[in-house]
Protein backbone atom coordinates (compact mmCIF):
# COMPACT_ATOMS: atom_id res chain seq x y z
CA UNK A 1 0.00 0.00 0.00
CA UNK A 2 1.26 3.39 -0.84
CA UNK A 3 1.58 6.39 1.36
CA UNK A 4 -1.50 8.30 -0.38
CA UNK A 5 -3.55 4.80 0.10
CA UNK A 6 -2.85 4.51 3.62
CA UNK A 7 -4.08 8.07 4.36
CA UNK A 8 -7.15 7.87 2.30
CA UNK A 9 -7.85 3.89 3.95
CA UNK A 10 -7.26 4.59 7.95
CA UNK A 11 -10.80 6.19 8.55
CA UNK A 12 -12.64 3.75 6.36
CA UNK A 13 -11.41 0.60 8.66
CA UNK A 14 -13.23 2.12 11.74
CA UNK A 15 -16.65 0.34 11.35
CA UNK A 16 -19.16 2.71 12.98
CA UNK A 17 -17.36 5.26 11.30
CA UNK A 18 -18.26 3.27 7.38
CA UNK A 19 -21.52 2.65 8.65
CA UNK A 20 -22.32 6.35 9.30
CA UNK A 21 -21.13 7.49 6.46
CA UNK A 22 -23.39 5.26 4.70
CA UNK A 23 -26.19 5.18 6.25
CA UNK A 24 -25.98 9.18 6.08
CA UNK A 25 -25.01 8.82 2.01
CA UNK A 26 -27.14 12.31 1.38
CA UNK A 27 -25.72 11.76 -2.59
CA UNK A 28 -26.84 8.53 -3.05
CA UNK A 29 -29.93 9.41 -4.71
CA UNK A 30 -28.15 12.40 -6.91
CA UNK A 31 -25.77 9.92 -8.13
CA UNK A 32 -28.55 7.13 -9.03
CA UNK A 33 -28.92 9.26 -12.42
CA UNK A 34 -25.24 9.36 -13.73
CA UNK A 35 -24.72 5.77 -12.58
CA UNK A 36 -27.96 4.66 -15.13
CA UNK A 37 -26.39 6.77 -17.88
CA UNK A 38 -23.09 5.09 -17.47
CA UNK A 39 -24.65 2.11 -17.79
CA UNK A 40 -26.53 2.54 -20.89
CA UNK A 41 -23.59 4.67 -22.89
CA UNK A 42 -21.43 1.58 -22.22
CA UNK A 43 -24.53 -0.58 -23.58
CA UNK A 44 -24.65 1.14 -26.41
CA UNK A 45 -21.23 0.49 -27.49
CA UNK A 46 -20.78 -2.91 -25.82
CA UNK A 47 -23.99 -4.61 -24.63
CA UNK A 48 -22.68 -7.71 -23.38
CA UNK A 49 -19.45 -6.71 -21.35
CA UNK A 50 -17.99 -9.98 -19.50
CA UNK A 51 -16.56 -8.46 -16.38
CA UNK A 52 -17.26 -5.03 -14.49
CA UNK A 53 -14.48 -4.48 -11.44
CA UNK A 54 -15.82 -1.78 -9.22
CA UNK A 55 -12.56 0.36 -7.29
CA UNK A 56 -13.72 1.75 -3.84
CA UNK A 57 -16.84 0.25 -4.48
CA UNK A 58 -18.19 1.01 -0.48
CA UNK A 59 -21.52 -0.71 0.01
CA UNK A 60 -21.67 -2.03 -4.12
CA UNK A 61 -23.95 0.59 -5.45
CA UNK A 62 -22.30 1.44 -8.85
CA UNK A 63 -21.92 -2.06 -9.10
CA UNK A 64 -25.65 -3.24 -8.82
CA UNK A 65 -26.73 -0.80 -11.59
CA UNK A 66 -24.18 -2.32 -13.66
CA UNK A 67 -24.71 -5.86 -12.84
CA UNK A 68 -28.67 -5.07 -13.24
CA UNK A 69 -27.90 -3.58 -16.46
CA UNK A 70 -25.35 -6.63 -17.59
CA UNK A 71 -27.18 -9.63 -16.38
CA UNK A 72 -24.23 -12.06 -17.88
CA UNK A 73 -21.44 -9.79 -16.78
CA UNK A 74 -19.01 -10.48 -13.31
CA UNK A 75 -18.73 -8.47 -11.28
CA UNK A 76 -15.62 -7.56 -9.31
CA UNK A 77 -16.16 -5.95 -5.77
CA UNK A 78 -12.92 -4.13 -4.65
CA UNK A 79 -12.65 -1.74 -1.52
CA UNK A 80 -10.03 -1.54 1.55
CA UNK A 81 -12.62 -1.82 4.48
CA UNK A 82 -13.87 -4.60 6.06
CA UNK A 83 -16.72 -2.80 6.71
CA UNK A 84 -17.89 -1.74 3.39
CA UNK A 85 -17.41 -5.49 2.76
CA UNK A 86 -19.92 -6.34 5.15
CA UNK A 87 -22.56 -4.06 3.69
CA UNK A 88 -21.68 -5.40 -0.21
CA UNK A 89 -22.53 -8.74 0.66
CA UNK A 90 -26.11 -7.74 2.06
CA UNK A 91 -26.61 -5.01 -0.57
CA UNK A 92 -25.31 -7.55 -3.45
CA UNK A 93 -26.36 -10.71 -2.29
CA UNK A 94 -29.08 -10.87 -4.91
CA UNK A 95 -26.52 -11.19 -7.62
CA UNK A 96 -25.37 -14.49 -6.06
CA UNK A 97 -22.40 -15.94 -7.23
CA UNK A 98 -21.49 -13.59 -10.23
CA UNK A 99 -19.49 -11.42 -7.77
CA UNK A 100 -16.19 -11.75 -6.55
CA UNK A 101 -15.08 -9.38 -3.38
CA UNK A 102 -11.36 -8.55 -2.98
CA UNK A 103 -9.97 -6.06 -0.11
CA UNK A 104 -7.67 -3.94 -1.85
CA UNK A 105 -5.90 -0.45 -1.85
CA UNK A 106 -6.78 1.61 -5.12
CA UNK A 107 -3.39 2.60 -5.37
CA UNK A 108 -1.96 -0.84 -6.19
CA UNK A 109 -4.54 -2.15 -8.68
CA UNK A 110 -1.91 -4.98 -9.13
CA UNK A 111 -1.49 -6.53 -5.63
CA UNK A 112 -5.30 -6.36 -5.33
CA UNK A 113 -6.72 -8.96 -7.56
CA UNK A 114 -7.71 -6.68 -9.99
CA UNK A 115 -7.70 -9.02 -13.16
CA UNK A 116 -6.40 -8.04 -16.45
CA UNK A 117 -8.55 -7.42 -19.65
CA UNK A 118 -11.73 -6.35 -18.29
CA UNK A 119 -14.53 -5.00 -20.15
CA UNK A 120 -15.49 -2.05 -17.58
CA UNK A 121 -13.38 -0.59 -14.71
CA UNK A 122 -15.97 1.86 -12.13
CA UNK A 123 -15.01 3.87 -9.25
CA UNK A 124 -17.25 6.67 -7.28
CA UNK A 125 -16.33 9.21 -4.70
CA UNK A 126 -12.51 7.80 -3.96
CA UNK A 127 -9.97 8.89 -6.27
CA UNK A 128 -10.51 12.47 -5.14
CA UNK A 129 -8.62 11.33 -1.83
CA UNK A 130 -5.54 11.16 -4.26
CA UNK A 131 -2.87 14.06 -4.77
CA UNK A 132 -2.32 14.91 -8.59
CA UNK A 133 0.47 12.51 -8.76
CA UNK A 134 -2.10 9.84 -7.29
CA UNK A 135 -4.60 10.70 -9.76
CA UNK A 136 -2.17 9.66 -12.85
CA UNK A 137 -1.55 6.77 -11.04
CA UNK A 138 -4.29 5.60 -10.61
CA UNK A 139 -5.45 6.10 -14.20
CA UNK A 140 -2.25 4.70 -15.70
CA UNK A 141 -3.33 1.73 -13.54
CA UNK A 142 -6.97 1.11 -14.60
CA UNK A 143 -5.93 1.99 -18.34
CA UNK A 144 -3.12 -1.06 -18.02
CA UNK A 145 -5.69 -3.56 -17.10
CA UNK A 146 -8.58 -2.83 -19.38
CA UNK A 147 -9.51 -5.13 -22.93
CA UNK A 148 -8.67 -2.99 -26.34
CA UNK A 149 -12.27 -1.41 -26.37
CA UNK A 150 -12.78 -1.33 -22.28
CA UNK A 151 -14.23 1.61 -20.32
CA UNK A 152 -13.10 3.36 -17.38
CA UNK A 153 -15.74 5.39 -15.33
CA UNK A 154 -15.57 7.25 -12.61
CA UNK A 155 -17.84 9.31 -10.54
CA UNK A 156 -15.98 11.62 -8.42
CA UNK A 157 -16.19 14.84 -6.43
CA UNK A 158 -13.71 17.72 -8.30
CA UNK A 159 -12.46 20.82 -7.09
CA UNK A 160 -12.78 24.52 -7.92
CA UNK A 161 -11.19 26.20 -11.39
CA UNK A 162 -9.01 27.70 -9.19
CA UNK A 163 -8.52 29.32 -5.42
CA UNK A 164 -11.37 31.76 -4.49
CA UNK A 165 -13.44 30.92 -7.44
CA UNK A 166 -16.92 32.64 -7.58
CA UNK A 167 -18.17 29.30 -9.11
CA UNK A 168 -17.08 27.19 -6.27
CA UNK A 169 -19.47 29.83 -3.32
CA UNK A 170 -22.32 29.74 -5.91
CA UNK A 171 -21.96 25.48 -5.88
CA UNK A 172 -21.56 25.38 -1.91
CA UNK A 173 -24.98 28.20 -1.62
CA UNK A 174 -27.14 25.85 -4.57
CA UNK A 175 -25.99 22.58 -2.85
CA UNK A 176 -27.67 23.02 -0.10
CA UNK A 177 -31.07 23.92 -1.83
CA UNK A 178 -31.39 20.44 -3.05
CA UNK A 179 -31.03 18.48 -0.02
CA UNK A 180 -27.02 17.55 -0.54
CA UNK A 181 -25.32 17.79 2.77
CA UNK A 182 -21.55 19.27 2.67
CA UNK A 183 -19.69 17.21 4.52
CA UNK A 184 -21.46 14.07 6.44
CA UNK A 185 -19.41 11.76 8.31
CA UNK A 186 -16.13 13.61 8.62
CA UNK A 187 -13.38 11.73 6.49
CA UNK A 188 -9.75 12.88 4.77
CA UNK A 189 -10.01 14.68 1.31
CA UNK A 190 -6.76 16.12 -0.46
CA UNK A 191 -7.12 19.33 -0.83
CA UNK A 192 -6.98 20.90 -3.03
CA UNK A 193 -9.40 18.72 -4.69
CA UNK A 194 -7.99 17.43 -8.18
CA UNK A 195 -10.01 19.82 -10.61
CA UNK A 196 -11.68 18.38 -14.03
CA UNK A 197 -8.33 19.55 -15.99
CA UNK A 198 -6.21 17.61 -13.87
CA UNK A 199 -8.94 14.58 -14.58
CA UNK A 200 -8.51 14.53 -18.08
CA UNK A 201 -4.92 15.39 -18.50
CA UNK A 202 -4.27 12.19 -16.58
CA UNK A 203 -6.92 9.95 -18.84
CA UNK A 204 -4.26 11.46 -21.74
CA UNK A 205 -1.50 10.32 -19.80
CA UNK A 206 -2.71 7.07 -19.67
CA UNK A 207 -3.35 6.78 -23.38
CA UNK A 208 -7.51 7.76 -23.28
CA UNK A 209 -8.39 9.21 -26.83
CA UNK A 210 -12.10 8.94 -26.56
CA UNK A 211 -12.92 10.76 -23.04
CA UNK A 212 -16.08 12.76 -22.05
CA UNK A 213 -17.92 14.01 -18.96
CA UNK A 214 -21.51 13.70 -20.35
CA UNK A 215 -23.11 14.69 -16.66
CA UNK A 216 -22.18 16.88 -13.71
CA UNK A 217 -23.75 18.31 -11.03
CA UNK A 218 -21.97 20.96 -7.72
CA UNK A 219 -18.65 19.18 -7.11
CA UNK A 220 -19.07 16.07 -8.96
CA UNK A 221 -18.55 14.67 -12.53
CA UNK A 222 -19.09 11.59 -14.36
CA UNK A 223 -15.67 10.80 -16.26
CA UNK A 224 -15.96 8.39 -18.79
CA UNK A 225 -12.83 7.29 -21.26
CA UNK A 226 -13.15 3.95 -23.77
CA UNK A 227 -9.69 2.78 -24.46
CA UNK A 228 -8.26 2.40 -27.92
CA UNK A 229 -9.16 -0.83 -29.18
CA UNK A 230 -11.82 -2.88 -30.97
Amino acid sequence: MTEQGAVAAAIWRDTDFAREWAEGDSYRDLLSFPRHLAAVLIAADNPEPGTVVDIGSGPGDFLAVLLEQFPQARGVWTDVSEAMFDMARERLARFGDRVDYHLADMTDLAGGGVPDGVDVITTSRAVHHLDRDGLFGFYGQAAARLAPGGWLVNLDHIGPAGPGDTWDKRLRAARQQFGVAQGGAKHHHNYPLTSVDDHLQALAGAGFTDVDTPWRAFFTTLFMARKTGQ
